[in-house]
């Protein structure tokens, strides 16, 4: 794992399993399948839970990040209490634009600290999904 993926994985998790324990209740309530994550920066604990999901975010730090896709691979799966691989998608984006994605893609968007998330990403989530 790089030096950089190991460092900034280490800040967004100083407070230890608190997002992976949110995920957990969020997937036990609704068993979302396909996820969107944006200004997710390098917060990785979604792919603990669900098993597809696709972080966006402009920050090139994560675009780093997520480019040591070895590294990224082994913070999950020493996290990942489920048998399955989960698919893991990034892009280096400003989620306030075109994605680039189909509509009603996802069955849940998360947003957490990156603002207004449902302005400009509701039309991906499917119908019935949640945010």
């Amino acid at each position: 794992m790089r030096e950089l993926t190991t460092t900034l994985w280490v800040k967004q998790n100083q407070h230890d399993g608190d997002r992976w324990r949110l995920f957990t209740a969020v997937g036990d309530a609704i068993g979302a399948e396909r996820v969107l994550y944006p200004g997710s920066f390098v917060d990785v604990a979604a792919s603990f839970v669900f098993p597809s999901v696709t972080y966006v975010e402009a920050d090139r730090r994560a675009s780093r990040f997520f480019g040591d896709v070895d590294g990224v691979n082994e913070i999950i799966a020493a996290h990942r209490p489920h048998p399955w691989t989960p698919t893991v998608a990034f892009l280096h984006a400003d989620y306030t634009g075109p994605l680039g994605m189909p509509d009603e893609g996802f069955d849940l968007l998360i947003s957490l600290y990156a603002g207004f998330v449902s302005e400009h990403c509701t039309r991906y989530l499917r119908l019935g999904g949640t945010l």
